[in-house]
């Protein structure tokens, strides 16, 4: 039985990783009158490997968390929708604005690309400000549980945190889920590589997507007109394959990521006054799959619950949306005081029926990606047929369902 002391030490929840999945959960809980313990690796501001892009369905949520007004502050990149080159030059645009409600009105006009140095700290900052009692520079050395909870043991001389409630928002490579064998190997082993830039020519208010040789590199202009600066700051992501590039980019990413950007045919000629603003960063093994995302006491919240392929853009989106589910879930558990695997699963459930879809429509594209004849195919059906880009533009913004480009109708005419 657990002693009077060791119930005051002990938080409602402690939550491994600050990123947006963390960060999102502890602002939603802390709100809610629970103690809660975010913890995180790194020192905030910091940089990650990101495609730093926000699906236009992510604004809402941000304003619901009370970050929205201070990221708009720094006029951010303003994206009006995608533009997507296929392996032969060809292109197709797709625009947010054109899908419309039964009024008529936009559901979304534009997406947002923010640096994560700037909206990492502006949710930490919001978790904090909600009550949430944050622990930079903190590495997970031991995880044990017993009938009272969590006890997640710090390397070095740190105390260890004690949570009745565990979340796990640690990434892709998330600590939590390894020490609880819940990831699984998967086949597909990719590397994202990504840069800020400045000097590509030609960018415009559309995020870019370049296509070829079975790799992809993602352009998302960070700055708006109304800026200040230059106006022509750009985040660069490619994502290649492990087994294929990895021997190419050991030890030097940013020579490879330079050399590769003119293998793609519609950049050629864009890259003659290219300069780094931000040295490149590399994550590996992008793609993971959890054995389950939930269990007594536990939730994966964000990547660390899985992650697929980046090139549908909404990682943020998913780990904000996941996290309000989180603690949807977590809030009724810890106030009837029962973190039961059975009651938990009700997250799992909830994760399932909204994303379950998109699942479906990232491994269709990833499908293309692979196979150059197929995606230079799409393109020209998407080329001629606008109304089918801006449908799947607007799924992979997050604010039209999957089942608008998998219904037998759709998928139809992208074959003849």
């Amino acid at each position: 039985m657990a002693s009077e002391k060791d119930r005051k030490d002990r938080y409602d929840v402690a939550i491994v990783g600050a990123g947006p999945a963390g960060a999102a959960s502890a602002s939603l809980l802390a709100r809610s009158g629970w103690r809660v313990a975010l913890l995180d690796k790194a020192t905030f501001p910091r940089d990650k490997p990101c495609a730093e892009y926000l699906s236009p369905a992510a604004e809402p949520l941000l304003r619901e968390l009370g970050v929205l007004d201070s990221l708009l502050a720094i006029h951010p990149g303003r994206l009006r929708g995608f533009r997507i080159y296929a392996p032969n030059g060809r292109v197709f645009q797709g625009d947010f604005a054109a899908t419309r409600d039964a009024n008529g009105h936009s559901y979304f006009e534009t997406g947002l690309a923010v640096p994560r140095l700037r909206l990492d700290a502006a949710l930490v900052q919001t978790a904090t400000a909600a009550g949430a009692e944050l622990r930079e520079d903190w590495r997970l050395a031991q995880l044990t549980r017993d009938a009272d909870g969590w006890t997640l043991t710090p390397s070095g001389e740190r105390e260890p945190v004690r949570a009745r409630l565990l979340l796990a928002a640690d990434g892709v490579h998330s600590t939590v889920a390894r020490r609880l064998n819940l990831h699984i190997p998967t086949r597909m082993r990719k590397v994202a590589l990504v840069a800020h830039m400045r000097g590509i020519a030609g960018l415009a208010d559309y995020g870019e997507m370049h296509v070829a040789n079975r790799r992809y590199v993602g352009l998302a202009p960070l700055e708006s007109p109304d800026s200040g600066e230059h106006g022509d700051l750009c985040n660069v992501a490619m994502v290649v394959d492990e087994a294929r590039d990895g021997r190419r980019l050991a030890g030097r990413p940013q020579d490879f990521l330079i050399e590769t950007l003119a293998s793609f045919p519609r950049l050629r000629g864009r890259l003659d006054h290219l300069t780094i603003v931000r040295r490149t960063l590399t994550i590996s093994r992008i793609c993971v799959k959890a054995r389950r995302r939930s269990d007594d006491g536990m939730l994966l919240v964000g990547d660390a619950g899985g992650y697929y392929d980046p090139f549908t853009g909404e990682g943020i989106y998913r780990a904000l949306r996941g996290a309000q589910l989180a603690a949807q879930v977590a809030n009724a558990a810890l106030e009837h005081d029962d973190l039961s695997a059975n009651i938990l699963a009700q997250y799992e459930h909830l994760l399932r029926a909204e994303f379950r879809g998109k699942r479906t429509v990232e491994r269709i594209i990833q499908a293309a990606v692979q196979a150059p004849p197929l995606m230079n195919h799409i393109a020209a059906i998407m080329n001629r047929r606008p109304a089918m880009a801006d449908t799947v533009v607007a799924v992979t913004g997050d604010f039209l369902p999957a089942s608008a480009v998998l219904r037998p109708g759709y998928l139809l005419r992208l074959i003849v």
